[in-house]
C-alpha cells in the first residue's frame, strides 16, 4: 500500500472480503490517505494501530484475529522492503495461519526507476537517522555507508527518517543540515557542500517531483512525503534525470 494512487484491484478485492482490516501508517503518513480510502470501498473501518502494537506486542492484535476469521493488514509500500513485516508472516505461519501478500509499491524499486540512474549500479540503501540530541547520540551509519559506495562508484538511495508518532517526518532542509553535520565530524568528502544529490518527493502520486540540487541549497518551496534521497557515483552517458 502507498498512496490511494498504488492501490492495486486485488487489494480492494480482499479489503471486502476481510472480517477485519488492520493498517499501519506511522512509518508513513501519506499511507492515511489509502486507508480511508480502503475503508469506503470496503464499507467496514480499519483499525489503526501503533508501533508498539507490531513491535512490542508482536502483532498479537492481528494474529488473534486471524485465528477466526478473514484478516488483511495495510502496510505502505512493499511490507517486507524497508518497512519489514516478516516477523508476522513467520509467526502467522508458524501458528498455521494462511498468508497471502499483495505487494505495493516500494521505494526501493521507484525510486531508482524515477531517478534515470542504472539499477545493477546501486549499492546498499541506508537511513538518514535523526540524531539524538538529549542524549549526545549522532548516528553515523549513512556516512559510512555511502562512503563505501562512493568508493566502488556505485549510487546510494538514502531514507529518510520518520518518526510519525512523535510528528518528525525529515525534509530536505533537515537532511541537509544532518549531512552538513556528518561531514564536518568525518571530514571525507562524503556529503561535501555542492556535492550534486536527486531529490524524491511523493514517488507514485499526482504531486510525484524529481529534482537535482546540491547539499547546502536552500530548496525554494518544502516538498511534500513521503522523502528520500539518491547520492550518485559517476554518471554514465545513459543516465540521467530529464
Amino acid at each position: 500500500m502507498g498512496g490511494r494512487e498504488g492501490l492495486s484491484c486485488a487489494l480492494l478485492d480482499e479489503a471486502r472480503r476481510a472480517d477485519k482490516i488492520f493498517a499501519e501508517t506511522y512509518t508513513n503518513s501519506e499511507g492515511e490517505s489509502a486507508v480511508s480510502y480502503v475503508e469506503s470501498i470496503a464499507a467496514k473501518k480499519a483499525i489503526l494501530l501503533k508501533r508498539r502494537d507490531l513491535e512490542e506486542e508482536g502483532g498479537k492484535i492481528i494474529l488473534e484475529a486471524a485465528r477466526v476469521g478473514e484478516v488483511l493488514f495495510l502496510a505502505p509500500g512493499d511490507p517486507f522492503v524497508f518497512t519489514t513485516h516478516s516477523y508476522l508472516r513467520k509467526e502467522a505461519l508458524e501458528a498455521g495461519i494462511g498468508v497471502r501478500v499483495i505487494h505495493g509499491l516500494s521505494i526501493y524499486s521507484a525510486a531508482v526507476s524515477a531517478s534515470g540512474l542504472d539499477p545493477y549500479r546501486f549499492g546498499p540503501p541506508v537511513t538518514l537517522v535523526y540524531p539524538d540530541e538529549e542524549h549526545g547520540y549522532f548516528p553515523e551509519a549513512a556516512y559510512d555507508v555511502v562512503h563505501e559506495n562512493l568508493s566502488r562508484d556505485l549510487h546510494t538511495l538514502l531514507l529518510m527518517d520518520v518518526k510519525a508518532e512523535e510528528g518528525q517526518i525529515m525534509d530536505f532542509e533537515e537532511a541537509f543540515g544532518v549531512m552538513t553535520e556528518l561531514e564536518r565530524r568525518r571530514m571525507m568528502g562524503v556529503f561535501a557542500a555542492g556535492r550534486g544529490v536527486v531529490l524524491l518527493s511523493a514517488l507514485g502520486s499526482s504531486k510525484e517531483k524529481v529534482l537535482w540540487a546540491h547539499i547546502g541549497d536552500k530548496l525554494a518551496d518544502e516538498l511534500p512525503p513521503p522523502r528520500s534521497l539518491i547520492v550518485p557515483a559517476s554518471l554514465r552517458f545513459y543516465e540521467g534525470f530529464e
